[in-house]
């Protein structure tokens, strides 16, 4: 259960293109996560909550796991933006985030971001984009700054506009099911808490 675009990416570019391999695992079930390693397990790649059925995993968990096996731990952030969850703190080793979404909240900027929290793997990641010469503008980081900026606000306001849209349709007679993690009805509730 994670975006389409980023199964499309493994599947079709990273398994044939560099002839890395790969497995999907149920990240809320941390017993078949485990089980999963193998002796050449490099990286978690994690999704939480999971688009599109918002699927929330237990992040800190996820990263004692996957340093036990001595692999890092990636978190697609996007979803939750670093206003409302900060994968760092919880142990991840590298956190993405799609700027182009919440972060910039203008629809006018297409652009990503990778934080760490370990000056190896910055000095790394560095050398790799600078030789990439994956950079942005600086009209593009000027327009990232300029939404993040009302970041707070705008995701304080989805947040309170969100809970009471699932509040009603969880209630309507006609609905069968809403997967909202700020439900207490959500299957992973107190992890999202």
């Amino acid at each position: 259960d994670v975006y389409g675009g980023t199964q499309r990416f493994f599947r079709k570019t990273v398994a044939p293109t560099y002839g890395i391999t790969f497995d999907f695992v149920d990240t809320t079930d941390l017993a078949a996560l485990d089980a999963a390693f193998k002796e050449n397990t490099k990286l978690v790649w994690l999704e939480t909550p999971t688009n599109p059925t918002l699927k929330v995993s237990d992040i800190k968990a996820i990263a004692e796991i996957a340093h036990k096996h001595n692999a890092l731990l990636v978190v697609d952030n996007t979803f939750m933006s670093p206003y409302f969850q900060q994968p760092l703190s919880l142990g991840a080793d590298i956190t993405m985030s799609s700027v182009t979404k919440y972060i910039n909240g203008h629809s006018d900027v297409v652009m990503g971001v990778v934080t760490v929290n370990d000056d190896e793997l910055n000095d790394k990641l560095r050398f790799i984009q600078n030789g990439l010469g994956a950079v942005p503008s600086p009209f593009d980081s000027y327009l990232a700054l300029r939404g993040l900026k009302t970041l707070h606000v705008r995701m304080a306001k989805h947040e309170e506009n969100a809970l009471a849209l699932a509040k009603f349709f969880e209630s309507h007679e006609m609905v069968e099911k809403v997967l909202y993690p700020g439900l207490p009805s959500h299957p992973q509730h107190d992890i999202a808490a």
